[in-house]
């Protein structure tokens, strides 16, 4: 059995005033997924909001490298955060923690 490969996203929250907790978060990002691709696609993403930067609503998530496309679709998608207008941006993708804090 090969290991699954994961990559980690540098996710930041527009508006910044818009507060958001990671479980707000990843609950936003699975029920978008959810609705692309079923539980199938949510499956094999294996989502995780693995830390938050203190700087201005910035968060990292981690994913598995063959859902790449579907997560980052599902997060283009997201227009409301704890119900308040917002977006989520994509500013690094990276397969380390290192390379994405870098």
């Amino acid at each position: 059995m090969s290991r699954v490969r994961k990559r980690y996203l540098l996710i930041r929250v527009y508006p910044r005033e818009v507060d958001v907790t990671p479980a707000e978060l990843k609950r936003t990002i699975v029920d978008e997924l959810l609705g692309l691709g079923g539980l199938l696609s949510l499956a094999e993403s294996d989502i995780s909001v693995k830390r938050t930067r203190l700087q201005g609503g910035e968060y990292i998530l981690r994913c598995g490298l063959r859902s790449l496309p579907v997560v980052l679709l599902s997060t283009a998608m997201v227009r409301q955060l704890g119900g308040k207008k917002a977006r989520l941006d994509i500013v690094k993708i990276s397969g380390t923690l290192k390379g994405l804090t870098s």
